[in-house]
């Protein structure tokens, strides 16, 4: 057989195999995998370390959704979420207690300060009658305020 002839049979019988393969692609159209939407599961979603340690989490409760940042200890360093009467934002210490939390209440906006044993040591509000701020003692005792 001559080389033309070896020539002209592979470049037949890649043109065939071309032709087949257009014709199966347009009979067989594929998605595009496209991410828009995920469905958070009743326990959470967690985003872990490829260690396995839990960085950020994401759940909901009949108020709506919530989200939780963790430090390397998996304790929780800051968190926002809905609440009944809007949302909330909270920091915490590397023990996971709180330090600060920005919160809305019926009447409008709070913001509360603790201390590292969790005892509240200042927090301003809005009340029906205007504005409160307190300061706290170490141990969470009001010891000044004005309304």
């Amino acid at each position: 057989m001559s080389k033309e002839k070896v020539y002209l049979t592979i470049i037949i019988g890649l043109s065939i195999t071309l032709i087949i393969g257009c014709v199966v692609q347009s009979r067989y159209t594929f998605k595009k995998l496209s991410i828009s939407e995920i469905i958070v599961p009743e326990q959470g979603l967690e985003f872990k370390t490829t260690d396995g340690k839990m960085i950020i989490k994401i759940t909901y409760n009949k108020d709506g959704g919530n989200l939780s940042v963790h430090n390397n200890r998996e304790e929780e360093v800051a968190g926002m979420g809905s609440s009944e009467d809007g949302g909330q934002v909270g920091v915490f210490n590397n023990y996971g207690k709180s330090v600060t939390v920005m919160s809305v209440h019926k009447y409008g906006g709070v913001l509360s300060i603790w201390n590292n044993n969790e005892g509240l040591v200042s927090i301003m509000c809005a009340a029906q009658d205007g504005g409160n701020i307190g300061i706290c003692n170490n141990q969470g005792k009001n010891i000044w305020s004005k309304p």
